[in-house]
């Protein structure tokens, strides 16, 4: 007897719900390692943990955040890396944080790193002006995409974590009121941008 198209739908949507409840149950192997290797110390580098926020610690969830102030020959910045394996939805565009925030962006280029790109971006709120630099990691290759990332971390969950490393973003800004030479900190901390 042969099945009725219904009954087939029927049965691909039960294969469907079972495949999704499968790999929602197999762990996934986290960035954790990898961020845990952010250089704490070094020639011409020194750093301490910052504590998230209350703000910050509800918006990335179950996301494994580190959060430190470097100080880089000299020049002093914020980094945040953000491993969303367990919280996709960390691993956003920064841009929409800054806006969300207030913050205006006004320029934006591309900063060459060691195995790929960053983003600068220059952002303005009323008479203050900041910057920032982000980028997206899979221990291999430094781009901007965040929907590379995005489709990095469903292929990830698909091949139940075969098909690479987890996208992890990473931002890193001058501390309030300072200005950084972004080439400058490239080139004097490379390992920051390995990871």
């Amino acid at each position: 007897m042969k099945a009725s198209p219904r009954t087939l739908l029927w049965w691909a949507l039960a294969a469907a719900i079972l495949l999704s409840l499968v790999w929602q149950a197999v762990p996934v192997a986290d960035a954790s390692s990898r961020i845990a290797r952010l250089p704490i110390s070094g020639w011409r580098l020194s750093s301490r943990d910052v504590p998230l926020t209350p703000t910050e610690a509800s918006i990335f969830g179950h996301a494994q955040v580190i959060k430190r102030l470097y100080q880089i020959s000299g020049q002093r910045v914020l980094l945040t890396a953000i491993d969303g394996t367990r919280e996709r939805h960390a691993v956003h565009d920064p841009q929409y944080c800054f806006r969300g925030a207030g913050w205006v962006i006004r320029t934006g280029r591309d900063q060459p790193v060691p195995g790929g790109v960053a983003r600068q971006i220059t952002l303005f709120r009323g008479a203050d002006r900041a910057e920032a630099l982000y980028w997206i990691s899979d221990a291999r290759v430094r781009h901007v995409s965040v929907a590379r990332a995005w489709i990095q971390s469903t292929l990830r969950r698909l091949s139940f974590g075969r098909s690479g490393g987890e996208p992890v973003l990473f931002i890193l800004q001058p501390v309030a009121g300072e200005t950084v030479d972004w080439n400058r900190l490239v080139s004097d901390c490379p390992d920051l941008f390995q990871i």
